[in-house]
């Protein structure tokens, strides 16, 4: 695993917390694709460029506040990485508030820039996924 991609998933958590879009289209592929669990529910895949800002959309009407911080970062061979995630979120509609929630998302590279992200709602899950185990 190169330190470029560890450093470029960092950036990308950090750029999603503070809601930067300019700093993620840097980082991700034009034709770049997230695939989010919990949005997927809604049927939303998030692509290209737009699909950043529609993700933003998406967070900031499902949710109050949503920040997730890196736990570990794993090679996965093939230009791929897990990032193991807590994420601390309060629903907007519900108020609800959970902390220290644990979840994954599998980064694809093309080069230096991210062309796939796929998350689960378990680090398991996403090991699996990724070919790897816990």
């Amino acid at each position: 695993m190169s330190r470029e991609n560890v450093e470029i998933v960092r950036r990308v958590v950090d750029a999603v917390n503070r809601r930067d879009v300019t700093t993620l289209d840097s980082l991700w592929s034009e034709e770049g694709e997230f695939n989010s669990r919990l949005a997927a529910s809604e049927g939303h895949v998030f692509r290209g460029r737009q699909g950043t800002r529609d993700y933003f959309a998406w967070l900031d009407e499902a949710f109050e506040e949503f920040r997730s911080e890196v736990e570990e970062i794993i090679d996965a061979g093939e230009n791929r990485v897990v990032a193991l995630l807590r994420a601390s979120v309060r629903g907007k509609a519900s108020g609800v508030a959970l902390d220290d929630q644990r979840f994954a998302i599998v980064f694809t590279f093309q080069g230096e820039r991210i062309a796939r992200a796929d998350s689960y709602l378990s680090p398991a899950e996403a090991l699996e996924a990724a070919g790897l185990s816990e």
